[in-house]
């Protein structure tokens, strides 16, 4: 099956999670640190989930799924560890037209979660469009080797850059020049090796820029 690769803004969409074991777990504090406002359904939870509850993080609904209870929702993951309950919940859904994951039967739902490799603003998704998710995870791991730590630190950097590019450069040409010539550059190893402020000063040289 073909899949289309998408990256959604989910900050303060309102998104479903159904289960309480540990995969509605991950899932739930998957979706949380991508800003949504998660609503988790389910008779019993995880402690961690008891947890996100009480400090009302998540919105617990202790009962079983309503059709009812996916009103207005834009994202819905189906994670009981029940295959009657998931499909159900995908049936619904689709009935809805409300995006759904299903974590088993994969086919009741209408997307699939990658493998992710994540270091700040750099985000790699790793599928094989659920034929073999032991591969995915395998280069997940080899990616997490490849991109470590720094590349969350170089991007962090690269923002202050760009946005002081974009408000005292005014030639295109130049900026995105300066860029590409940061990204060729030494500062990754920099940072790989440490030396964070010789590569702070790197990055400002390259770009013709006094750091404020």
């Amino acid at each position: 099956m073909k899949y289309y690769p998408i990256y959604l803004d989910l900050r303060e969409r309102p998104c479903v999670v159904i289960g309480g074991g540990r995969v509605a777990e991950r899932k739930a504090l998957s979706l949380l640190g991508a800003g949504a406002d998660v609503t988790v359904i389910s008779p019993s939870l995880t402690p961690k989930l008891r947890e996100l509850a009480a400090s009302g993080k998540v919105l617990h609904l202790q009962k079983a799924l309503e059709e009812k209870d996916l009103a207005g929702a834009f994202l819905v993951i189906a994670a009981t560890d029940s295959l009657e309950v998931n499909s159900a919940a995908g049936r619904l859904c689709r009935k809805q037209h409300i995006l759904v994951n299903v974590a088993a039967p994969p086919e009741e739902g209408c997307f699939i979660l990658p493998s992710v490799v994540e270091q700040g603003d750099l985000l790699i998704a790793v599928s094989t469009g659920g034929v073999s998710p032991a591969l995915s995870h395998r280069i997940r791991r080899e990616l997490e080797e490849k991109y470590g730590p720094e590349y969350e630190l170089f991007l962090h950097r690269m923002a202050a850059v760009r946005k002081r590019l974009l408000e005292e450069v005014k030639d295109e040409d130049v900026r995105k020049g300066a860029l590409q010539a940061i990204v060729d550059s030494d500062v990754m190893e920099l940072l790989k090796q440490g030396k964070t402020q010789e590569a702070e000063h790197r990055i400002w040289e390259i770009a013709g820029l006094k750091p404020k």
